[in-house]
């Protein structure tokens, strides 16, 4: 038996509290903001850093346990990649403060302490009915840069399936921790009116985001560069947010069938997500962060395909990325697994395949469901999915699961037990006269090796795979994690120090280089001369020029004469409100189809 697993992203009013709650900044708007710009760029970019502390200490240990490692390892991730400019040390629970976030009680033990961090989460766990996995949001903003200080998630244990030894599980849970996150971070429709210049500490020239024909688009600086330079369109205005799903996912989340399996996408098919770099330069166009030395995840889904892709998806027959034919099997677009063409609740009128659970190929536990077959198979990490089958006997399967390897030039080869067949072209693959069946290398098989993002072993359920690289859980090391390690971690090695042109960061134990997309630096948070394509500002490199922000004689420079005003439409205050009508908080629903 098939099963096709959908993971759907949704939000839900939480009805805890009847009374808003007006938290009010003494400095107001970004005007304010701008009178202590020099307060601010005073303050170094430095690591994010993450706690977590539980509302209560009754929750069942095996699951405070499990969820622990989650959120260890996910700490990890955000230190590693995210830099803030550090207003205090310590982050104080101030009297007007509320006391009360989403309807949970925050108790006096916890306001009372004082919190050697960046971002405080308040976490609960529940065991609801209710179809939701976990939901994050923020509560507390600081009052000078504005960004979340403090915030609360929410994990259901009805949902949330805990297996300590299954890597996809593990895999799915981080992805979930990361995702809810990011939108306490402040990615979240109600926020996205405040982003601001971090450099000028003053509103982009542009609105961030607008409307059309009831659709929300974001049009941040660098989110618009960079999807130009990847979709290939010139005169991209804007990035659909998705807009179906019902209120919360809508606006909430990249469009779907233009982003498909990007994390921060409204939904979780079966496959692995991808953190690439529309995340990354949403998070930059803030102002709150900056990304210090990284590899994002590489897509292929609509890439270089232009305007047309952006704008008709699926309505004009054209993009492979899209099947036209309901409920025809075949291997999935990126060919992780076999799948069936159909809709979902995201897709609106178009079809994609999606990816049966039991034949999702990087899960090496499905090679024990398959194994009473004389069909030969391989699941794992380093499996794809290929057209026809091969057998010792004479047995046929229209697709299957194949180990492959890519060579120092990107030529794929397939694997089956000792012999190696090159595919660095598409066609049949040439079967030994003792097997039965016939193979086929894929289309364009560059691609397989050109964004192929998966590691070793799935990180052995000691780390959070991006881009072919582990970032691993504390003491340990390796290319998969499995390597105890006491000391500096860099590149899968275990060192004692870290190597040249490369900075520790010694909370975590890595090393890390430059800041992200740039050739040389004085440290981890200071660029000197960045790559082709990217103007240093204030010692980071953006893919964006602001003509009124950007000397044309000197692009490395800010010229402070030709910046914009802040406008006044911002408001003077947030409202944080936990009543059910009004804010909206994401959740994350599982559910099963057969």
């Amino acid at each position: 038996m098939k099963y096709l697993l959908i993971f759907t992203i949704l939000f839900y009013c939480i009805d805890c509290q009847k009374q808003q709650f007006t938290y009010r900044f003494s400095d107001g708007s970004k005007r304010k903001l701008e009178e202590l710009k020099p307060n601010i760029s005073e303050k170094e970019w430095e690591p994010l850093r993450i706690h977590f502390e539980y509302l209560s200490s009754n929750y069942n240990e095996n699951y405070t346990s499990y969820i622990t490692e989650i959120l260890e390892m996910v700490s990890i991730f955000f230190y590693r990649f995210l830099l803030v400019k550090r207003m205090n040390e310590k982050i104080t629970f101030k009297e007007s403060y509320p006391k009360q976030f989403y309807g949970f009680q925050i108790m006096q033990s916890l306001m009372d302490q004082q919190y050697d961090a960046d971002l405080v989460i308040f976490v609960n766990i529940e065991n609801s009915t209710k179809f939701y996995k976990a939901y994050c949001g923020p509560t507390v903003y600081d009052e000078l840069s504005l960004r979340p200080i403090i915030a609360l998630m929410s994990w259901n244990i009805n949902y949330t399936k805990i297996d300590k030894t299954n890597k996809i599980i593990y895999e799915s849970n981080l992805e979930s921790a990361i995702h809810e996150i990011i939108h306490g971070l402040g990615i979240t429709y109600d926020y996205f009116s405040k982003y601001y210049d971090s450099v000028t500490g003053k509103n982009y020239e542009n609105p961030n985001f607008y409307k059309q024909n009831n659709i929300t688009y974001l049009s941040t600086p660098r989110l618009i560069n960079f999807a130009r330079i990847y979709f290939n369109c010139s005169n991209l205005k804007g990035i659909q947010m998705e807009d179906n799903g019902g209120p919360g996912t809508s606006d909430f989340h990249f469009e779907r069938l233009l982003l498909y399996n990007e994390l921060m996408t409204g939904s979780q098919l079966t496959g692995n997500l991808l953190i690439t770099d529309f995340t990354f330069q949403l998070l930059q166009d803030t102002g709150f962060y900056r990304i210090s030395d990284y590899k994002p995840d590489q897509s292929q889904w609509g890439r270089n395909k232009g305007c047309e892709f952006v704008e008709n998806y699926c309505n004009n027959n054209n993009f492979t990325e899209f099947c036209y034919q309901k409920n025809i099997e075949s291997c999935s677009y990126e060919r992780t697994g076999q799948s069936i063409c159909m809709q979902e609740i995201l897709s609106g009128q178009c079809m994609y395949q999606q990816i049966y659970t039991d034949q999702f190929c990087k899960n090496d536990q499905n090679q024990v469901q398959n194994q009473s077959s004389q069909i030969i198979t391989y699941y794992g990490s380093d499996s794809i999915c290929l057209d026809g089958s091969i057998s010792p006997i004479e047995s046929y399967q229209k697709f299957t699961c194949q180990k492959f390897k890519c060579d120092i030039n990107n030529k794929l080869k397939i694997i089956i037990g000792d012999l190696e067949f090159d595919c660095s072209q598409s066609g049949p693959i040439q079967i030994p006269n003792d097997f039965f069946g016939n193979l086929e290398c894929p289309n364009n098989p560059e691609n397989v090796c050109l964004f192929r993002n998966d590691c070793p072993n799935s990180c052995g359920l000691k780390g959070f795979c991006i881009n072919k690289q582990c970032i691993c859980s504390k003491g340990y090391s390796g290319l998969d994690c499995q390597q105890i390690c006491d000391g500096y971690r860099y590149q899968g090695s275990c060192l004692q120090n870290c190597p040249n042109l490369t900075y520790p960061l010694d909370l975590i134990k890595y090393c890390i280089g430059c800041p992200g997309n740039c050739l040389s630096c004085s440290n981890y948070n200071q660029c000197t001369k960045c790559k082709s394509g990217y103007f240093l500002r204030e010692g980071f490199c953006d893919n964006l020029l602001l003509d009124k922000e950007l000397d044309s004689q000197n692009p490395e420079y800010i010229n402070e004469n030709n910046n914009p005003q802040s406008s006044d439409t911002n408001s003077a205050e947030i409202v944080i409100s936990t009543n059910s009508n009004i804010f909206l908080m994401c959740i994350i629903l599982f559910m099963l189809l057969y």
